[in-house]
């Protein structure tokens, strides 16, 4: 695995390498576990809801350039959740099986303004997790970068 840089999309103009995204994806993903998993008083939700956020976002991005979406060679900083899900829901049924309509910052430019959108609820942010859990499945599942 290559080391992910951890502001994947600031930068990088059109050269995301599909295993690099996957791989700031596996980081934010752990990171959002990890804080979720520490006891109620502990958690800080502002990390664990910006970190299951961007790994969701990631794992979006990741199947977003996978099929070539509409300005595919555009910064994930440009897409919103809901438009990466809604056109790779098109392309993948899995995907679309997966409903983000309870994901409050899905029309959200969520690598930008994380400062503005973040859920101050434990199920809000376990939620969202779960979203990212979702997608992550639906990535390994189908194999890794390439196939």
């Amino acid at each position: 695995m290559t080391q992910p840089d951890k502001n994947l999309g600031e930068g990088l103009g059109m050269n995301y390498d599909l295993e690099q995204i996957l791989d700031q994806a596996e980081v934010d993903f752990d990171r959002s576990q990890q804080e979720l998993y520490r006891p109620s008083t502990d958690v800080v939700l502002y990390s664990a809801c910006f970190f299951a956020r961007r790994a969701l976002h990631h794992y979006l991005f990741y199947y977003y350039k996978k099929y070539e979406g509409p300005g595919a060679d555009r910064s994930p900083h440009d897409l919103t959740i809901q438009e990466m899900a809604e056109y790779c829901g098109k392309h993948n049924k899995q995907i679309a099986k997966i409903d983000f309509e309870n994901m409050h910052c899905s029309r959200s430019d969520v690598l930008e303004d994380e400062e503005v959108f973040f859920c101050n609820d434990v199920d809000k942010v376990n939620s969202c997790k779960g979203l990212a859990e979702q997608m992550r499945n639906v990535v390994f599942k189908s194999g890794k970068p390439g196939n």
